[in-house]
């Protein structure tokens, strides 16, 4: 994530762990910015909150070491599609990229064995869906929510 953040959003290179999966804001800014599900979510945060509030209301803090348990290369791959296909919306929001043209969700990987392998390759072709959603901000859709009672 830190190379293609760097590439279009040069602000945001000082943030040395970008994708730590944990953050902490204030709700009625945070409340403000859409939801994107998966692996995008830190990436279109960074960028949501940059282009709303600015770099100077970022900031960042060593939590230590974090144990995390390591992913192969597959899911890494799809992890990494996620947050290229993120980084796209918030290219297209910004003018940046071809309007109506939308990357394909589908990502293609080799896997080695398999049932289906390749003759003289010994691989089978996987193919997965990593689309992300984007949920709309907690603002836009509290009108929608009906009203609590609160009981005398």
């Amino acid at each position: 994530a830190r190379p293609l953040l760097n590439l279009f959003w040069p602000e945001l290179a000082g943030f040395v762990q970008p994708l730590a999966g944990e953050y902490a804001g204030r709700r009625e800014v945070l409340a403000k910015v859409p939801f994107v599900s998966g692996y995008g979510v830190e990436t279109a945060m960074l960028i949501d909150l940059l282009e709303l509030v600015g770099l100077d209301a970022l900031a960042q803090v060593d939590l230590g070491e974090r144990k995390h348990r390591h992913q192969d290369t597959a899911a890494l791959g799809r992890m990494s599609a996620q947050i290229m296909l993120t980084a796209w919306s918030r290219l297209q929001r910004r003018g940046w990229a071809l309007p109506g043209t939308v990357p394909t969700p589908l990502l293609t990987q080799f896997r080695r064995g398999g049932s289906d392998a390749l003759p003289n390759l010994d691989r089978e072709i996987v193919v997965s869906d990593v689309a992300v959603e984007e949920r709309p901000p907690l603002a836009e859709l509290r009108h929608r929510l009906p009203r609590r009672r609160v009981a005398a």
